[in-house]
């Protein structure tokens, strides 16, 4: 298996990002029946310090849309213009954020009460060459592994590409699951353009 040369990349900003909110790395040795009880454990202690955070004195308790906004407005890269936010008002109001370079396939970030959805439409049934569906979805099916931090998904008639981030995670996870989403999108328009109509 061809190791993805960002994968270290990611991890070590993922590390350093675990730092910067006071975690540790430990090493521990447990049976081999205890390593999901661990994995709980590093959760709950997780969540835990991530939760305890205080704004205007009080505990914050559940993450909003508008939270989610605010968080996103003060990054880096929202205000310099490299992503473009706002809030589309509906049944459940949804963040839509816009790459510069991707403008034509905004992703749609959704809070819900375990995770935030990021997801974005990327063509539809129709648009696909008559008789290659079932193998376009092969293709699809195959490159759910390779492709970092999304998966395909077919949703009523439109392919959709998702990713998913926990409730409690930090605003930075959040703007590399929305770049990580859009770079994905332009491979996807590359190895699947022999299946879709021009």
């Amino acid at each position: 298996m061809v190791k993805d040369p960002k994968s270290a990349e990611r991890q070590q900003r993922s590390r350093e990002k675990k730092r910067a909110m006071g975690l540790v790395s430990m090493q521990v040795w447990v049976p081999a029946w205890g390593g999901k009880s661990i994995r709980e454990l590093e959760a709950t202690l997780c969540n835990t310090s991530i939760t305890s955070r205080i704004k205007d004195g009080q505990l914050m308790s559940k993450l909003t849309t508008d939270d989610l906004m605010g968080q996103l407005a003060a990054t880096e890269e929202v205000i310099n213009g490299e992503i473009v936010i706002q809030k589309i008002e509906g049944e459940t109001a949804v963040v839509q954020a816009v790459l510069q370079d991707v403008d034509e396939f905004p992703i749609m970030l959704s809070v819900g009460d375990e995770q935030i959805l990021a997801i974005v439409d990327l063509w539809g049934i129709d648009e696909v060459e008559d008789g290659k569906i079932s193998e376009l979805n092969a293709v699809l099916l195959r490159a759910n592994l390779p492709v970092p931090l999304s998966s395909f998904s077919i949703m009523g008639d439109r392919y959709v590409l998702f990713g998913a981030l926990s409730i409690n995670s930090d605003v930075n996870a959040v703007v590399e699951e929305i770049t990580t989403l859009a770079n994905n999108v332009l491979d996807a328009l590359d190895f699947c353009k022999e299946y879709l109509n021009s």
